[in-house]
């Protein structure tokens, strides 16, 4: 293009049509990074290929899955290419766009970070500007080290003046207008170590001119007058307010093609330094000349004004020739637009904060219209400025909700139409005033009480995520046996009722996962052998979260219908899995204690009704303190339950059991339930429950089966034998969140005749006050759990199990179980063969105890005091968690392998840790005898 021809030219760019078809062909997809999606938004018509994510240096980086492309499956995570990009309105602020680039294999196009750097730099950019031959205003560099005194740097014929700092700062703190020596010097004292450029200020009109550095040339595109330091609009001088398009005709003869022959100058320097992309050169005007100020080397706000203009001119917008700059080896041929001189001049406004605030909300991004003082919105309308009437605006809402500071950015106000005068600092006209008052007189956006804005639940949530990934993917950072002391936790963790809440919920997230959950055993860990560990998964946690975020209630099926459903189809695979008949039914409890309570309440009430006098209840003495419990509950003392010694195998004796029945009925008792115990928690002992089960049956008995750990074991080849067993039982408990890796609280009761439940609970038995309950009552099949169990408001507890088997399926969970198993058998061989432990009781399900006995320990020495200090020691040195129990009086050492994430080598290493602390344990006891006999008086 000509001088002469750039001379007529409004506008110049690549024809729509071509630039369209090159990238179609070219992209998969194409996604535009910033906090606000107006440059991608205005990009129009919306190809299929263009998207937006909120990504940006100035929030949390966001972790969404990548949205599959048109007509094809994603690259590997990780792996960028070339058909799928992003571009990000300014990649130098921050890594957040390079991380997500790069993790979602993505190719980001994006200049030069050296050559950005330099033309960035307020000081630097004089080298370009020279380079280029684009005249300046006269300026002087005030050094970082050395200082002279101000007026050192100060010329007398310089009306006034402008000192700058190297950061292309946009809320005008990196520019401020000096008027004298003594002004200058208190700017050199707010700036004491870096250095200033100062110049002479041009008192014109400032203009922005957008262009592109292409692989072959640049392309410069459309020119617009840029509104700076409104004090109406902005806290600082050089703050940047807004834009407003500017056709040829707008301005002093020549100005216009002064300005994109600087912009085309400046290009081709960037362009020769490896710069590829969008920039903006700023310029203003004095006595008939135009002044470079600054390059910024990426996008600009401007460009959705921009990209308006290129539309109306049937060329590609500059987002699109961004991208053709890095994909092609040269650009189409550019094309002139002409501009009429009748046709609009879209214009924006940047709504800065006044002061530092916190800001509670926005309004939402959308059209508005405005009626005098009031705006109407957002409105179905699309957002284009093509198609704004003259009484609408648009309206991007660039804040989040959050501490905001003097001059922070908050909103962008774009209208199809000019705000200003075309002068150097025009104030705002009565239109544009009474915009600005319609938004800022619009009712407090702030959410209800007890809710959050919008974008502090996602900065939380992002958080929160964070964090629960963290718990199961990063290195447990200290060993499982973690028990502080209660001053420790005090001074942590007391404090006063807080009054006021917090705008920063990151902190407290932190603060508590530090604080109050970290601060406690690690049940999860693989090295952790005790008790009957609960490890969780991840879709459970995020079911645990949804369940609470949507209130669900599978109680009555008017106000829960969904979960409801839903807990009935995982009953079903619950029931499946263990091989129980169909018509089993039941209910998700807390846990088995409260699983256990509820099926002696059913069992009570089938076999005594109101009347509990003289009942009698059995169970083994190694049966679940739950049990007791449950008899207290029902008003059964503890006379009436009959705990029967466990056998030599400790499991309930069926004989002894049928004979204490006998002796009972002959003595005026009523015995009406048995309980058995699939699965002991001292030694995962079974009872012998087909014998229960028989002698039940012959003598008119409930049988309940605590299979709170055990009964998952029936899931798998290995444990079908029990099924027959299960399939007799009138109830049986089980915990998912033992066997089945579900996180705290779910539990669940299973009856052979789950009409019971209802016969128990039921509502209506126990009504008072019908009226405020019975619009409850269900209709045909709807069903109510809370006539089926003691609690009426419930939590939809079998989401977790439902969201895990949906995640990882059944068989996985068989195999897991089955990998307990594995792991005790595992222990019990290294067991048996270590010369100084004895295997006390083999591993059933998962569970076996050994103790510490070295064939050469000394007489008198204390056995069990010895597993003590050996389970001790495990624990507070040994980085691992084993726990004793008794078994037949004595102390052993417990061992439990139901984790998934445990290995044979962990437990090759605790085994090992529990004879060395063993031996260590003898050769204390023999120093100290020792000792002793070295004491004890001789005779003379």
């Amino acid at each position: 293009m000509t001088a002469s021809e750039e001379t007529l030219s409004s506008i110049e760019g690549v024809d729509a049509r071509t630039g369209r078809q090159l990238l179609d062909g070219l992209l998969d997809e194409a996604v535009w990074l910033d906090h606000c999606p107006f440059v991608s938004a205005s990009f129009g018509p919306a190809p299929v290929w263009l998207r937006h994510e909120p990504v940006s240096a100035f929030q949390p980086l966001p972790v969404p899955l990548p949205v599959p492309p048109p007509g094809g499956p994603l690259e590997p995570a990780g792996v960028p290419g070339s058909r799928r990009v992003c571009v990000s309105f300014a990649p130098e602020h921050g890594p957040n766009a390079r991380t997500w680039a790069r993790t979602h294999g993505y190719r980001l196009l994006a200049p030069d970070p050296g050559v950005t750097a330099w033309a960035a730099d307020k000081i630097r950019v004089l080298e370009l500007f020279a380079e280029a031959g684009v005249a300046v205003p006269p300026s002087v560099v005030v050094p970082a080290a050395g200082r002279a005194a101000a007026r050192a740097y100060w010329d007398d014929r310089w009306p006034r003046a402008v000192a700058q700092r190297r950061e292309n700062n946009l809320i005008g703190r990196g520019t401020v207008p000096v008027d004298s020596p003594e002004e200058l010097a208190r700017c050199l004292a707010a700036w004491p170590d870096e250095p200033v450029r100062l110049s002479r200020r041009a008192p014109g009109i400032s203009l922005t001119v957008t262009a592109c550095a292409g692989p072959d040339r640049t392309v410069v595109s459309a020119v617009s007058h840029q509104l700076v330091g409104l004090p109406e609009l902005a806290a600082s001088w050089g703050t940047h307010c807004g834009n407003q398009l500017v056709h040829p005709a707008d301005l002093p003869d020549g100005l216009y093609a002064q300005a994109r022959r600087a912009a085309r100058r400046v290009g081709e320097v960037l362009r020769g330094r490896g710069f590829r992309g969008m920039f903006g050169l700023d310029l203003v005007e004095e006595d008939g000349r135009l002044l470079a100020i600054e390059v910024n080397p990426r996008f600009q706000t401007v460009v959705s004004l921009v990209q308006a203009a290129e539309r109306a001119a049937g060329l590609l917008p500059s987002l699109g020739l961004h991208i053709l700059s890095f994909l092609l080896p040269a650009l189409p041929p550019s094309v002139p637009g002409t501009l009429p001189p009748d046709s609009p001049r879209p214009s924006q406004l940047v709504v800065h904060a006044a002061g530092d605030t916190v800001l509670h909300g926005l309004p939402a991004t959308g059209r508005y219209r405005r009626h005098e003082r009031t705006a109407t919105g957002p409105l179905p309308a699309a957002c284009d400025l093509a198609e704004l009437r003259d009484d609408e605006a648009l309206y991007w809402a660039v804040a989040r909700p959050g501490p905001v500071t003097a001059g922070q950015e908050l909103a962008l106000l774009q209208f199809g139409h000019p705000v200003a005068a075309l002068e150097p600092r025009p104030r705002p006209g009565p239109g544009t005033e009474a915009w600005l008052a319609a938004f800022r007189e619009r009712p407090d956006a702030r959410p209800p009480l007890l809710r959050l804005a919008e974008e502090p639940m996602r900065e939380a949530g992002r958080h929160a995520l964070e964090l629960v990934i963290r718990r199961f993917t990063a290195p447990p950072e200290q060993p499982p046996f973690h028990v502080p002391s209660p001053a420790a936790l005090r001074a942590a963790l007391d404090e006063p009722l807080p009054e006021d809440g917090t705008d920063d919920l990151r902190a407290v997230l932190d603060r508590v996962t530090r604080d109050a959950l970290g601060e406690a055993t690690r049940l999860d860990h693989p090295r952790s052998f005790a008790f009957t560990p609960s490890t969780g998964n991840f879709p459970a946690v995020l079911a645990d979260a949804l369940a609470s975020a949507y209130l669900s209630v599978p109680g009555a099926w008017l106000v829960g219908a969904g979960p409801t459903q839903l807990e009935l189809t995982t009953l079903d695979w619950l029931k499946t899995l263990l091989g129980l008949p169909r018509e089993t039914g039941g209910l998700f409890v807390s846990g088995g204690s409260v699983a256990n309570l509820t099926a002696l309440a059913v069992a009570r009430d089938h076999h005594l009704g109101d009347d509990t006098s003289g009942a009698r209840l059995y169970c083994s003495g190694q049966a679940h303190p739950s049990v007791a419990r449950a008899a207290h509950l029902l008003g059964l003392p503890r006379t009436r339950l009959s705990v029967v010694p466990a056998d030599r195998d400790l499991r309930l004796d069926p004989a002894e059991v049928a004979r204490r029945v006998t002796r009972d009925r002959a003595a005026g008792l009523r015995p009406f339930a048995v309980v058995g115990t699939l699965g002991t928690t001292g030694t995962g002992a079974v009872d012998p429950l087909d014998a229960l089960a028989d002698l039940c049956a012959r003598e008119g008995l409930w049988l309940h089966v605590d299979g709170a750990h055990g009964a998952a074991a029936a899931a798998t080849s290995r444990g079908r034998a029990l099924r027959s067993a299960l399939r007799r039982a009138d109830s049986l408990t089980i915990d998912p969140h033992k066997w089945l890796f579900q996180p705290y609280e779910i539990g669940c009761v299973l009856l052979r005749r789950p009409e019971l439940l209802r016969a128990t609970f039921d509502l209506e038995r126990h009504a008072l006050d019908t009226g405020y309950l019975s619009p409850t009552a269900p209709r045909g099949t709807e069903v109510n759990l809370s006539d089926h169990g003691p609690q009426q408001s419930r939590g939809l507890r079998a989401l977790k199990l439902w969201l895990s088997l949906k995640a990882f399926g059944a068989r996985a969970f068989r195999q897991a179980i089955e990998h307990g198993m594995d792991l005790a058998e595992h222990a019990a061989a290294l067991v048996t063969a270590h010369p100084e432990l004895r295997l006390v009781t083999a591993p059933s399900l998962a569970v076996l105890t050994f103790r510490y006995e070295p064939a050469d320990a000394p007489p008198g020495w204390d056995a069990d005091a010895a597993q003590e200090h050996v389970s001790r020691a495990v624990c507070t040195e040994g980085g691992a968690l084993l726990l004793t129990s008794r078994v037949h009086g004595a102390t052993v050492l417990r061992m439990c392998t139901v984790n998934p994430a445990a290995t044979r080598d962990d437990v090759a290493y605790v085994v090992d840790l529990a004879a060395r602390y063993g031996r260590r344990s003898l050769d204390t006891a023999e120093a100290e005898a020792e000792v002793r006999g070295s004491a004890a008086p001789t005779d003379r």
